[in-house]
């Protein structure tokens, strides 16, 4: 991986809400195919700085390279056309409850592509069927568990078959077996497709099973970034009180038991 060019590189980045700065001078990289998680509490910053890495909010100063190419200085149209190379998980999961999931998987196929819509119909199936959630096309999302509308959002993220993904909290509001299973899923989309994923979370648990690297965030500046043991090993006080975090004895039975489904529930 250290011989390989960044997917994606935040050069300085500066980003506020009028007077107020909420993010001071962020820089990090994420490399092709890892899992770059991060992490913090509420208001460190985390998802004021997911929405400027897809482009929803543009920063003060500082930039945004995305394959070598500065996003962050690209038109609107641009912006738009790049985003076809990214897939983005909600944290609601941001399905249309007025169709079906199959629809809301196919959606970004029928917007962004002439695809005939027979072939759009295959994908939507395929996608549906690598997330584990094959039989249900023709419901509603509310028809759904949250577990499953979460599954469903991943499929439509991968509907247009993304470099890379992004999720915000992906396992926030979901119990601790239906957080594993995601978390597996997470991975199995990482290493089935070589996936670079960016996850939103403050959910130590499922850091310790999706992380390749971390980025902890602190009062919208970087504490530290590194793999587990690196930042397990910090003594920066933030990122100790961070990871003496241990999981409990359920969400380590959930992981467990998640790990030992064939599909993810």
């Amino acid at each position: 991986m250290a011989s390989e060019e960044p997917v994606i590189v935040v050069e300085d980045l500066v980003v506020s809400y009028g007077d107020k700065v909420v993010l001071d001078g962020i820089n990090f990289s994420v490399m092709p195919g890892e899992i770059f998680v991060i992490l913090g509490g509420s208001g460190s910053g985390k998802t004021t700085l997911l929405r400027n890495l897809v482009g929803l909010m543009q920063p003060r100063s500082g930039k945004i390279l995305i394959y070598g190419e500065n996003f962050t200085a690209m038109s609107s149209q641009e912006r738009t056309q790049f985003r076809r190379k990214m897939g983005m998980c909600f944290q609601g999961s941001a399905l249309l409850g007025s169709i079906s999931v199959a629809d809301n998987v196919a959606l970004p196929l029928r917007e962004h592509t002439k695809l005939e819509e027979s072939t759009i119909d295959i994908m939507t199936r395929i996608k549906l069927e690598l997330v584990g959630l094959s039989g249900v096309e023709d419901y509603l999302p509310s028809e759904l568990s949250g577990g499953m509308r979460k599954r469903a959002g991943v499929a439509r993220a991968m509907a247009m078959d993304p470099e890379i993904i992004f999720y915000d909290e992906p396992s926030a509001g979901l119990d601790p077996i239906v957080a594993a299973g995601l978390d597996k899923l997470i991975r199995t989309m990482q290493a089935t497709f070589n996936l670079t994923s960016v996850v939103v979370t403050h959910e130590m648990e499922s850091v310790r099973i999706i992380a390749d690297r971390v980025c902890v965030l602190h009062q919208g500046r970087v504490a530290g970034i590194g793999t587990l043991e690196e930042l397990e090993n910090s003594d920066h006080p933030y990122i100790q009180q961070f990871f003496a975090r241990r999981p409990d004895d359920q969400s380590t039975a959930a992981a467990a038991y998640a790990e030992s489904l064939t599909g993810i529930d």
